[in-house]
């Protein structure tokens, strides 16, 4: 199998401003035109020469500026070109269409298309998502009369469908591509295209992010983060950082370099301009006397008259053009100029990120130790519970399920089994009977358990395996229950929140709930979020004491004590149905239960 790598040039809104006819592969970003980057990561993927399928009114100077760049390139005007181009292609080869104007922030993002397709016919497309909001959204289904009939959630880590560009297409060449009449615009196009001919795709998540070149500040941003990384590679740093590439330049004593700014060869600057950067100054470039460039991209070839300032700016303004006095385009806030797909969870009140390192690092050392020594002594247990469960019920020992650990991460919890094999996925038929009044399932008399699993549960032997989890660190000795993706859907402030922390074998919920016979969910919710907000060493040892005397939670704890730990005093009862909660935790308690009732009202 070959890879053929095809480059689909084009001109966004902002360069064809310019009466000069300018392209994104043609743009100076960091040390090099985009072409030459693009071409070098390329070749990590593929030696074959890449085909670029040049804008339209093209002339013979964008075929020569591109070959400059990139000489291996065979540079292509139409569709018959492409075709003629690939002509060696044979039926077990790919065709890599690459979009710049989805740039992936990472080097080697190329690579995540490849293998299957040599024996899968698929197309495959290197997609980046939407940006998020708090890394959610919902969207409300509603009927005729405006009444909302369910409310389906999305979490940017987990399901997240929403597709804003697409990088990169790898399709076979068996798909009969070729042929196809015209290559489309842009590749989020292309997509469509191959569906609506019934040739089956699948979408590969590109890590990491990308840069969104159809906008300027998308393009302004990509600028900045090489200029960056390319004079911290020289190690040229200080106020007047300032790298020169190749020679030719001409710069004036009187002209103020504040730095970074990365300057290509050829460049003309007079006396008493001004470069503010992060900047790039493309090839040939020609900044006038009293002029003044701030965080800006100037394209090759390009002038700034004199006395004008463009800030904020791609600039791409040739010799015979005319210039205002002040050309600057107003940036977006910063968590828009690019696309990210990695999202950080937080939780309400303090966060992981924002409790001391000494108590983490104490807290993950103590952890392990007590989860170490206690496997080893309850191991004659482990035996003892594994043959009783195998005994009665041929099959696994252990059960494990998916539940979502710190930051959203998933991981296997490991049970000893309690049902008889192969019954859990009867649930659906005992939904009638659900004792719980939250997004958890429980059956007072489940008729799936076995004689040994009630013994278990009464007990609270069967969470002892979690220990394994802990000693991995998945998990916690003390932390909010460890719950599945689809019990965290109900109430995304109480999501965001406990799973800014590890989960826990035990917790405050499991000690303190008050009303197991009428549903809790009101006190899960209370105590996984005071957990968060106040979660200290000294809380931990006492959590632990308090399960090995109330026998894992089976005797009530009062919640009075663990208060003064954490806030120092009782404070009065938020309603009669909750105990107590600390002063810091009343607004976020008021909110997610305010967001409960309308989730639970509409749904």
């Amino acid at each position: 199998m070959r890879v053929w790598p095809v480059l689909l040039d084009s001109t966004p809104d902002y360069m064809a401003r310019s009466t000069q006819r300018r392209s994104l592969l043609g743009t100076p970003v960091g040390g090099e035109l985009l072409v030459a980057q693009l071409c070098r990561r390329l070749r990590l993927v593929t030696a074959a020469p890449p085909a670029i399928l040049a804008p339209a009114g093209a002339d013979a100077g964008y075929r020569a500026s591109m070959t400059a760049a990139c000489p291996s390139a065979v540079v292509v005007m139409t569709t018959e070109g492409l075709a003629k181009a690939l002509s060696a292609a044979t039926f077990s080869d790919v065709v890599l269409f690459v979009d710049p104007r989805c740039l992936p922030m990472s080097e080697t993002a190329f690579g995540l298309l490849g293998g299957p397709l040599s024996v899968r016919q698929v197309a495959q497309h290197l997609v980046a998502c939407e940006p998020s909001i708090a890394g959610t959204k919902e969207h409300l289904n509603v009927d005729d009369q405006g009444q909302v009939q369910n409310v389906h959630r999305y979490y940017e880590r987990l399901n997240w469908p929403f597709v804003s560009g697409v990088a990169a297409t790898a399709v076979p060449v068996s798909g009969s591509i070729i042929s196809f009449e015209r290559i489309p615009s842009s590749l989020v196009e292309f997509r469509q295209q191959l569906m609506s001919r019934g040739m089956s795709s699948r979408d590969v998540l590109l890590e990491g992010g990308a840069f969104d070149l159809t906008k300027e500040h998308g393009l302004l941003a990509a600028m900045e983060q090489s200029v960056l990384d390319l004079t911290h590679a020289a190690r040229v740093t200080g106020r007047n950082a300032t790298l020169r590439l190749g020679g030719g330049h001409s710069i004036d004593p009187t002209a103020r370099l504040l730095g970074p700014v990365v300057i290509h060869p050829n460049v003309r600057i007079e006396a008493h301009a001004t470069i503010v950067g992060p900047a790039l100054i493309g090839e040939g470039s020609h900044v006038s006397a009293g002029a003044v460039v701030a965080h800006a991209l100037l394209g090759t070839q390009s002038r700034v008259l004199r006395g004008t300032v463009v800030r904020d700016r791609v600039w791409s303004a040739g010799v015979e053009e005319d210039a205002c006095d002040v050309v600057e385009s107003p940036l977006p806030p910063r968590a828009q100029m690019a696309r990210f797909t990695v999202q950080s969870y937080e939780g309400p009140g303090r966060t992981l990120d924002e409790v001391p390192n000494r108590y983490l690092a104490w807290k993950r050392v103590f952890d392990a130790a007590l989860a170490a020594v206690a496997l080893i002594v309850l191991s004659p247990l482990f035996a003892i519970v594994s043959v009783l469960v195998w005994l009665e019920s041929r099959g696994p020992v252990f059960f494990t399920d998916e539940r979502e650990g710190a930051r959203g991460q998933s991981f296997r919890c490991l049970k000893f089994r309690t049902m008889w094999n192969g019954t859990n996925e009867r649930q659906h038929e005992l939904r009638n009977s659900n004792h719980a009044d939250g997004p958890h399932f429980k059956v007072l008399a489940d008729p799936r358990t076995t004689r040994v699993g009630r013994l278990l549960r009464a007990t609270n032997v069967d969470e002892l395996p979690q220990l394994v989890n802990v000693l991995l660190g998945e998990m916690s000795l003390v932390g909010p229950r460890p719950s599945p993706f689809h019990e965290n859907q109900i109430c995304v402030p109480w999501r965001q929140g406990r799973l800014s922390v590890p989960p826990g074998i035990t917790g405050l919920w499991q000690l303190c709930r008050r009303d197991r016979a009428s549903g809790d969910f009101h006190q899960w919710i209370e105590y996984d979020l005071l957990y968060v907000q106040h979660m200290s060493m000294r809380l931990d040892l006492m959590v632990l004491a308090a399960t090995c005397l109330t026998l894992g939670g089976k005797i009530e704890m009062p919640i009075a004590p663990m208060l003064r730990i954490m806030v120092g005093r009782v404070p009065p009862p938020l309603n009669p149905r909750t105990s107590a909660e600390g002063p810091l935790t009343r607004r976020h308690a008021q909110r997610v239960l305010k967001t409960l009732k309308r989730s639970l009202g509409h749904g």
